[in-house]
């Protein structure tokens, strides 16, 4: 009938010619007349008699207008024939056709559902109050009974419980559309009972058997199957099949605007500017997720809600996405960088290394399914609130503490403190006694023994807890309901615990504090020796057929040691394959280094191996770019030496930074600083500083106390500190190794033994000025003398930190002097002396050795000369014999 009028656009009819014309009952032509035109279809007359016609350019025109579609991802592009077939869906009369939508996990089919309502409105097939009804089809895939009863509605006592009719979804989506996700699990009955609605139009609720209920509904279903999983008689009744591409199928441009629309919207919504680095928007670009785009937009709000959690604790001024707080699965779409196509370097220019993306910008072209969600934000603000509000903020790094758990700083919180060096004496008698009393009774009532270590670290926490609330400040226990839940026997001891507390101190114990009183009661604190040798890999990777494993050889063959692995990777060579590579390599030796590697690459696609193998091996992996052959030669001799990860990077890159640079400039000043710590003992460190203060000039030296509650944290602390200041000791409770900055324990300070060197430490001006003064007319061949001076004062400076030797600024200076007149000496080809028992002498003293001659490289540069083994031996002999 539709196809009658269709076929002559424009063209009025009555209903009694329509019958007439296509030999059918004038009664029941007229009635179809009727519904056709309440829905929008057709046209009809007011008058008389009746006419009905089609109107071509309504529909076409409304169509045209159509907006729906152009919000997703795509609908020019990878799915503009999906879109032009759900169009027809829609349009077909009298009610447009019954859909299947087929796609993998993730790949957008309940958004396009959607999208397929927003345009049936628009286009007036709908009309604007027409509903939506969605129902996931799995929730009652196991009981067909309430299945049927949620579909087509209940009849009050139908069964025990109904006590009123109940209408269902069909009810509920008459005149629109009802969306069933996952239809491939509704049961074989469940597909039977809309046989007869999709026949008919007619259904009948549960208990009802003599009435039929009327609906015009539009049924489209979603599944991650083939149409092969339903019953057959089934599909026969859905004319339309629209199959989604996953995103392995979809274009480049479309995985950028993915990205980049995410990000937009997040920056919107969170009301801040988000930068993210090249490399951030690149993996996303590129790795292969399993949940396609849903997995995309989990991937990304993970890392927003990262960079949120740092913006929200360090005060911020905006979101930064880095490539390390990206998970290993994105990070790896970097490895497919050389593969990817060229269209990427246009979309992402490698000139632009930091996207930024402000809020108010045009971000709301394209609309992605799940990115609305804000709980994860609200529980970060949730939480760091509550952690300032207690004033833990004073103690410890929010963002750190936020987002590793309370479990995991706890353990590493509890065994600093049962290896701290401070000595028994500065905890009063009456805590070690109270912390005796407590911990008897605590072993009667679990029934286990607590070591030494234990009870002496629970008596520092104690200390320092009895302090804190007698002046009124609480510590907030973010997982309190948890501990309380998982050791509830060890809870109600440490409740009888406080209560000797309150009753000898006079003090209340808030449930926070009991809490970490439970926790002291579960962890078991282990004293292990500490391995002075560390076992640490260095592994040398770049690009051509024999680079690395030559410069490796050369290394080992001036160090005279076996330390040192290379791989080469010819350019011919996939990233991804090397990867897989060095990979196995690492997991090969992981037993042979278990304190880490060292990773030394040239450029490239290298550079981004070091986090992904970290987090994919779960081992300390430290990478440096841009690597050359001294750079190797330090890190393996470092590590042949035992020397701790960080010491060794640390190290490589200021032989980096000295190779790479041609002319050492005059450098600005840093102030000396030292830095005192201590974890939770804040009696203790109140002491220390005070102590230190009493030894040093405060107006030259800055004293910087920080919190240490996790070793890797507080690392990363100095790391931020050395940028700003020359750190010239480290004071405090848990002994701790830093490159070439001395550690100096508390007993070390409190009893004097270490006072004496620790002033030395700071005794290092040395009075270049002068120095320059008096030697301006004597050195005529180096060029400004001033400049001279400052570089081998930097450079003697770096190699007695790295020889480990206490030198007074007097020596300091007299050997400043020597090497100044050396390198004079050298520039005019003057007389150079030779060394008593050279060779002797190298071989017993081959590291200082390799010391010197590394540290003085960039001296030989500047002024292209070579420093002989015979004057390297008298420096190194003049450090040693004036330690």
């Amino acid at each position: 009938m539709f196809d009658f009028l269709q076929q002559q656009p424009n063209v009025q009819f009555s209903a009694k010619e329509v019958a007439e014309s296509m030999e059918q009952d004038r009664a029941n032509i007229s009635r179809h007349l009727n519904e056709l035109a309440k829905e929008k279809h057709i046209e009809k007359s007011t008058g008389r008699p009746v006419l009905y016609w089609y109107k071509q350019e309504k529909i076409a025109e409304k169509e045209k207008e159509s907006q729906a579609f152009s919000k997703i991802i795509g609908y020019d592009l990878s799915l503009k024939v999906m879109i032009q077939q759900a169009k027809a869906a829609i349009l077909y009369p009298p009610r447009g056709l019954h859909t299947l939508i087929l796609g993998e996990t993730g790949t957008g089919k309940s958004l396009f559902a959607k999208r397929m309502y927003e345009f049936a409105v628009e286009s007036g097939a709908l009309p604007p109050d027409a509903p939506f009804i969605s129902f996931n089809s799995a929730d009652y895939a196991q009981n067909p009974q309430l299945l049927f009863g949620h579909i087509f509605g209940v009849k009050k006592g139908s069964y025990t419980g109904a006590t009123e009719d109940q209408p269902g979804l069909m009810r509920k989506a008459d005149g629109g559309i009802l969306f069933l996700d996952e239809i491939h699990r509704l049961p074989p009955e469940g597909q039977e009972m809309l046989f007869t609605f999709i026949d008919k139009g007619v259904y009948q609720p549960l208990g009802e058997s003599d009435k039929e209920h009327h609906a015009s509904v539009q049924i489209i279903g979603a599944t991650t199957e083939s149409s092969d999983a339903l019953l057959n008689t089934f599909n026969r009744r859905i004319p339309m099949t629209i199959t989604l591409p996953p995103l392995s199928e979809r274009t480049i441009d479309e995985r950028y605007q993915l990205v980049a629309t995410f990000l937009q919207q997040e920056a919107q919504r969170l009301n801040q500017e988000i930068y993210a680095e090249r490399e951030v928007i690149l993996a996303f670009m590129l790795y292969h997720p399993e949940g396609n785009f849903g997995q995309v937009e989990r991937d990304l709000k993970l890392v927003c809600a990262k960079a949120f959690l740092h913006y929200r604790t360090n005060d911020e001024d905006h979101l930064t996405l880095t490539q390390k707080d990206l998970p290993l699965q994105v990070q790896k779409g970097l490895l497919l960088l050389k593969e990817a196509p060229e269209r990427v370097q246009r979309l992402v220019s490698p000139q632009q290394k930091t996207f930024i993306f402000t809020p108010g910008a045009d971000g709301s072209r394209y609309y992605l399914g799940s990115g609305s969600d804000m709980s994860v934000y609200n529980v970060i603000e949730e939480r760091v609130d509550e952690l300032l509000r207690s004033g833990v903020s004073e103690k410890i790094n929010l963002e750190e503490f936020v987002q590793s758990g309370l479990s995991h700083y706890f353990s590493d919180y509890v065994e600093q403190l049962a290896n701290t060096e401070v000595h028994k004496e500065l905890i009063p008698q009456d805590i070690l006694d109270l912390t005796d009393r407590l911990y008897e009774t605590a072993q009667e009532q679990l029934n286990r023994t607590f070591n030494s270590s234990t009870r002496f670290a629970f008596a520092l926490h104690l200390q320092s807890t009895i302090d804190r609330l007698k002046e009124g400040r609480q510590v907030v226990h973010p997982d309190l309901n948890s501990v309380r839940k998982q050791y509830s026997k060890e809870f109600q001891v440490a409740i009888a615990l406080s209560s000797m507390i309150e009753d000898t101190y006079a003090v209340d114990i808030p449930l926070d504090e009991i809490g970490f009183i439970t926790m002291f009661l579960t962890i078991d604190v282990k004293q292990t020796a500490k391995t002075m040798q560390e076992k640490v890999g260095v592994l040398a990777m770049m690009h051509g057929q024999s680079t690395a494993t030559s410069m490796m050889q050369t290394v080992k063959e001036l160090l005279d040691t076996d330390t040192g692995l290379a791989l080469d990777m010819p350019l011919t060579t996939k990233v991804k394959e090397m990867y897989a590579t060095v990979r196995d390599l690492i997991k090969e030796q992981k037993d042979n280094f278990p304190n880490g590697f060292v990773l030394l690459t040239d450029m490239g696609s290298l550079n981004a191996f070091g986090n992904m193998l970290m987090e994919e091996l779960e081992l300390p992996i430290k990478s440096l770019a841009m690597t050359s052959t001294p750079v190797v030669l330090e890190a393996v001799r470092l590590a042949s030496m035992g020397r701790p990860l960080e010491d060794i990077y640390q190290n490589c890159q200021r032989t980096l930074a000295n190779g790479i640079q041609q002319t050492l400039t005059v450098k600005k000043e840093k102030t000396p600083a030292i830095v005192v710590t201590c974890f939770t003992g804040e009696g203790v460190a109140k002491k220390l500083e005070d102590k230190v203060n009493d030894l040093i000039d405060t107006d030259q030296t800055a004293v910087i106390p920080m919190q240490f509650l996790q070793r890797e944290t507080f690392r990363q602390h100095i790391d931020q500190l050395m940028q700003d200041y020359d750190i010239k000791a480290i004071i405090g409770t848990v002994d701790f190794e830093y490159s070439h900055v001395p550690f100096y324990s508390a007993m070390d300070i409190f009893n004097g033994s270490k006072v004496a060197e620790l002033k030395q430490k700071l005794e290092t001006t040395i009075p270049i000025a002068q120095m320059t003064t008096s030697l301006e007319d004597t050195l005529k061949h180096v060029g400004p003398v001033n400049e001279l001076l400052v570089t081998i004062n930097e450079l003697l400076n770096q190699l007695i930190s790295e020889m480990q030797l206490n030198i007074d600024t007097g020596i300091r200076t007299g050997v400043i002097m020597h090497i100044a007149f050396l390198v004079e000496s050298l520039k005019t080809k003057g007389i150079v002396r030779h060394f008593p028992n050279l060779d002797q002498f190298i071989k017993h003293q081959r590291i200082f050795m390799d010391m010197a001659k590394t540290a003085f490289i960039p001296l030989e540069r500047i002024y292209g000369i070579t420093f002989p083994d015979d004057e390297l031996a008298y420096i190194v002999s003049m450090l040693i014999e004036n330690e």
